[in-house]
């Protein structure tokens, strides 16, 4: 008796494979983090040397023997992991250990739904032979899109977020400007006073201010802060900063005329989206409001006509 091409031994080879390729990028992650960490290990113990020698050889000779078929499965280039990185940083995921985490989750999202798919095949046997494959792999799809998704939603709302704000940080940097302070210490100062509106946009005057005091170029610095918010009003205000240092402008001047351009930029996005209203509730009246009008106006005339014509 000849075995159906997909029986449950097949189906469930062919689900635990699919899950092995996909865990395959998150694993070398993993591993190429550890690398890292086991060289910092390795360097802290050449300056402390002690007891415990052969079990350190042992533990080092087994991270070399992982890390180098680390090495040679993984690609050389990392282009992956630092298009990663970039986007884990707009979502303000920053911590050092971010990349390793997201890649974790995306191996989670993908293998945990492919074992409750294992658990799930009984419950198949009504459907085609086919329906076991075709739901692992949409599974598979799904689990390695989902925490991609979460970083745009969370990257989107940030930026809104940023973008809101924007205005009110210029309006406190040209006040703090004219009233004497240089530009590096109104930062500091705009950062503290934005921290309880606008904390997202606080953290990353922050981390400006952190990279001014530590001596970094002032245009350097601003282009990364706009690479960080991730908004164009940032980049133009970086150029702006770049040019009114090169040509020796008023900082004061420059930073008026462009605050009150953001100011006329809230402006409009307000207008915008008023004038857009009645457009978005064309659609709700008719489906929701126009037949409950339609049938309190037509009602009592259908029930007239009913009680006056013949049966």
């Amino acid at each position: 008796m000849t075995m159906p091409l997909l029986s449950g031994p097949v189906v469930a080879a062919v689900l635990v494979f699919l899950a092995v390729l996909a865990a395959i990028p998150p694993v070398i992650a993993v591993l190429r983090n550890r690398k890292a960490d086991a060289d910092v290990s390795r360097r802290l113990q050449r300056r402390m040397p002690g007891e415990g020698g052969a079990a350190r050889r042992q533990e080092n000779a087994l991270g070399k023997a992982v890390m180098g078929l680390a090495d040679n499965v993984a690609p050389a280039e990392g282009d992956e992991v630092n298009a990663a990185r970039g986007k884990l940083n707009l979502a303000g995921f920053t911590q050092p250990n971010a990349v390793s985490r997201y890649f974790a989750a995306r191996f989670v999202c993908v293998v945990i739904p492919q074992i409750a798919l294992l658990f799930a095949l009984p419950y198949f046997s009504g459907l085609p032979k086919y329906a076991p494959v075709a739901a692992s792999i949409l599974l598979v799809l799904m689990g390695l899109a989902a925490p991609g998704k979460y970083l745009d939603m969370r990257i989107a709302e940030r930026k809104q977020a940023c973008s809101l704000g924007f205005p009110d940080m210029m309006d406190l940097m040209v006040a703090c400007v004219e009233a004497g302070l240089s530009l590096d210490a109104a930062v500091q100062r705009v950062g503290e006073e934005l921290e309880l509106r606008h904390p997202i946009i606080a953290g990353h005057m922050r981390t400006l201010s952190l990279e001014l005091r530590a001596g970094r170029a002032r245009k350097t610095a601003w282009r990364a802060f706009a690479d960080r918010l991730g908004l164009e009003e940032a980049g133009s205000l970086a150029t702006m900063l770049r040019q009114a240092e090169e040509m020796g402008t008023s900082l004061g001047q420059t930073l008026r005329v462009f605050s009150a351009d953001m100011r006329q930029r809230r402006i409009l996005y307000a207008e915008e989206k008023a004038m857009a209203l009645p457009a978005k509730l064309t659609l709700p009246l008719i489906f929701f409001v126009f037949p409950v009008l339609l049938g309190v106006l037509t009602l009592p005339a259908v029930v007239m006509l009913g009680r006056t014509l013949p049966s």
